[in-house]
C-alpha cells in the first residue's frame, strides 16, 4: 500500500485536523448511518485498510451505530500496535492484520453487515490497488459492501500570502504522487469512477485541513515534509525549497500564515441498499 514507513508521530500530528475536517461530511455519515440501521445486523464487521494508529477507528467507532467489530489492517504491524481509545466503547471489539489491499479479498466478509473504510489512503494506492479496493467493495456477482473512503488528498493547496515558489512546489510534489502511474491527487475520483463503473452509489464531499497559527506544529511538518518530496522529486529545487521554507517559517511566527488543503470524503453504497435507507440522498458529484 505505502511504499515507505508512515511514521507514527505524523499520524498522530495530522489527527485533530483530520477529526475536524470530517465534521465537513457528517450528510455522508448519516446517509451511511440509515443504511446500516436498515439491515438490522446483530454485528457490524468494519474493516479498516491502511489503519495506522486507530485514528480512524477513533473517529467513526463511536458514530456508527450498534454493536461493531473491527478489522483494523496495515502492512505495518508496529502502526497497529498503537491502541485505540475506541477499544474502551464496549460495543467495539477489534482484531489486528498485517496485510495489504491484496489480501482483503479473504478479510472482508462476503455476507452479512459489512463497512469497508480508510482514512488518509487513496492517494498512496496505484491504480492497480484501486480496481482491487473496488473489486472488493463492489464484486461482481454478489451484493457490495458499504464503504466510507475519507481524507484523500486532490492536490488543490492554498497557501496564504502566495509565494512565487509556490507552484513548482506543487508541481513537482504532485508529479511524485503520480510516480509510476499512480492517480495520486486523483485517486478519490478514480475510485469513485471505478466503483460506479461496478453500480454503486457514490457521492463526494470536501473535507478539507484549514490550517492557520493555532495549527503551528502540524503546518510546519506539513511544509517540511511538501518541500523535502518536491526536492527528492526535482533536485535542482533545492536552493528554491529552502527560501520558500525560510519564507514559511517567518510567516507562522507572525501568525499570517494560512493554509488549505484539498481532501476528498467518498461513500459508496450498494445500490440495492439505496433505497432502503430512509434520507439517502440522491447522487451527488
Amino acid at each position: 500500500m505505502v511504499a515507505r514507513p508512515v511514521p507514527a508521530d505524523w499520524l498522530a500530528l495530522r489527527r485533530r485536523a483530520d477529526h475536524r475536517a470530517r465534521e465537513d461530511a457528517l450528510d455522508l455519515l448519516e446517509q451511511l448511518t440509515d443504511h446500516l440501521r436498515a439491515l438490522r445486523a446483530d454485528e457490524l464487521v468494519v474493516v479498516d485498510v491502511g489503519a495506522g494508529t486507530g485514528s480512524n477507528q477513533a473517529w467513526l467507532a463511536p458514530r456508527l451505530p450498534g454493536r461493531q467489530r473491527w478489522v483494523l489492517v496495515d502492512h505495518d504491524a508496529d502502526l497497529l500496535g498503537v491502541g485505540s481509545a475506541a477499544e474502551a466503547d464496549d460495543r467495539v471489539t477489534t482484531d489486528r492484520a498485517v496485510a495489504t489491499v491484496d489480501d482483503l479479498h479473504s478479510l472482508v466478509p462476503q455476507d452479512g453487515a459489512v463497512l469497508l473504510t480508510c482514512a488518509a489512503l487513496l492517494d498512496l494506492l496505484s491504480a492497480v490497488e484501486i480496481e482491487t479496493l473496488a473489486d472488493v467493495v463492489a464484486p461482481s456477482g454478489r451484493p457490495g459492501a458499504a464503504a466510507l473512503l475519507s481524507l484523500s488528498v486532490t492536490g488543490e493547496v492554498s497557501l496564504e500570502p502566495a509565494h512565487p515558489a509556490d507552484a513548482a512546489v506543487a508541481a513537482a510534489f504532485d508529479a511524485h504522487q503520480r510516480r509510476e502511474g499512480r492517480p495520486g491527487p486523483d485517486a478519490a475520483e478514480a475510485m469513485a469512477r471505478a466503483l460506479r463503473r461496478r453500480g454503486a452509489h457514490v457521492e463526494l464531499r470536501a473535507t478539507d485541513w484549514v490550517l492557520g497559527a493555532e495549527d503551528g506544529p502540524l503546518l510546519t511538518r506539513y511544509l517540511n515534509d511538501r518541500g523535502s518530496v518536491a526536492v527528492e522529486h526535482d533536485p535542482d529545487l533545492a536552493p528554491l525549497v529552502r527560501e520558500w521554507l525560510d519564507e514559511r517559517a517567518r510567516q507562522l511566527q507572525d501568525g499570517v500564515l494560512r493554509a488549505r488543503i484539498g481532501h476528498l470524503d467518498l461513500l459508496s453504497l450498494p445500490l440495492s441498499g439505496v433505497d432502503d435507507a430512509a434520507g439517502a440522498a440522491a447522487p451527488g458529484r
